[in-house]
């Protein structure tokens, strides 16, 4: 279900600056619409989008219709071996929450960066992602969870059956697609087309980022769910104050460590793919500049002997005042405070990771 997002940004010194821009629909929102729960939402007080109530419902009906059928049969709790299953739907409607709240952050970003003004094609930054993504990778993830289900049935329960063939690959993966999508969007495809793109870099912006602010804050804000996402698996997988026969698999550890090793290697895809578009821009425009320069000025290669006309006077000094604002221009789309930030959230999942299995 779309809708507007109004946010206030202000920089130092500067005046704030109401921003107000409309957030297209999520892919889960337009699947879970064509499935009734649109309907339901339009039926609910409140502006709920169709994929919160999806998630909400999904994951409260399934846990309750699971506990119901082993408390009346006699099946031991999964949260009485590990209480910290009582997280896992939290992390879920998370999952979900951060997406809307990623995702209109992202387009409060491209509104801040005026790309509808600036681009020759906004749509593609302004809606990065393909429509067949998503879809591609629900019937992907769901496929291999499907199969994996069908190889290892040995000693299941009614409960399993359930959790298996339908609660997995139908209700968690749409809602964990739906998070990677937003994520892949911000890491991946908005750099990557930025820096195909030809808005420039903004050179007389006052942070001195080129204008980038926004996508590099983005960078950072979508890794921290990213963080609490990994905490939480970690709490669940090691579940380390419960005195039980709870046991990690090999498995466990390693999707661990693989989804850590991907997210950091997608951010450093995003800071990479920024600073080589930053540089190129940079480098190019201080050349153009220096053209300028030197067609101004008599002798421009010899420091001790060149001459600058009476009348290129005025015009030099402007484009020494424009090198500077380039020059001055950093190579990376934030400051050292955001970067410092994020280099310290990318270490905690791991350590965490660490010290819970070795207690």
């Amino acid at each position: 279900m779309a809708g507007t997002s109004r946010t206030n940004t202000a920089s130092s010194g500067w005046l704030m600056e109401s921003i107000e821009t409309e957030s297209p629909d999520l892919w889960l929102d337009r699947v879970t619409r064509m499935i009734g729960f649109g309907w339901l939402a339009e039926r609910i007080p409140g502006d709920l989008p169709a994929s919160y109530l999806y998630t909400i419902v999904t994951v409260v009906v399934s846990n309750v219709l699971t506990i119901s059928y082993s408390i009346l049969n006699n099946i031991p709790l999964i949260y009485r071996e590990n209480p910290y299953f009582a997280i896992q739907p939290f992390i879920l409607v998370g999952a979900i929450y951060g997406a809307h709240t990623l995702q209109v952050a992202y387009h409060n970003a491209m509104t801040e960066m005026r790309i509808r003004e600036r681009a020759d094609n906004p749509e593609s930054l302004l809606d990065p992602v393909p429509s067949w993504l998503p879809w591609a990778l629900f019937l992907i993830g769901a496929g291999l969870q499907l199969a994996r289900s069908i190889l290892d049935m040995s000693g299941w329960g009614v409960t399993d059956y359930f959790a298996n063939f339908f609660i997995f690959p139908f209700v968690f993966v749409p809602i964990l697609v739906q998070f990677f999508i937003i994520y892949v969007s911000i890491e991946f495809f908005a750099p990557w087309r930025l820096s195909k793109s030809d808005i420039g870099i903004h050179f007389l912006d006052p942070q001195g980022v080129g204008g980038l602010r926004p996508i590099g804050e983005l960078v950072k804000k979508a890794y921290y769910w990213i963080v609490a996402g990994l905490i939480g698996y970690a709490l669940i997988t090691y579940a380390p104050f419960v005195e039980s026969s709870w046991t990690v698999s090999t498995a466990a550890g390693t999707i661990f460590t693989a989804v850590w090793i991907v997210t950091v290697a997608s951010v450093a895809f995003a800071v990479f793919t920024l600073h080589r578009f930053m540089h190129k821009s940079k480098h190019l425009e201080l050349q153009r500049l220096e053209g300028e320069l030197r067609d101004c000025i008599q002798n421009p290669w010899d420091v001790k002997t060149y001459e600058i006309p009476q009348e290129k006077q005025e015009q030099v000094e402007k484009l020494r005042e424009r090198i500077n604002h380039v020059s001055a221009t950093s190579e990376y789309p934030a400051t050292f405070s955001i970067w410092s930030q994020l280099l310290l959230s990318i270490a905690l999942p791991k350590g965490i990771q660490l010290l819970l299995a070795s207690m």
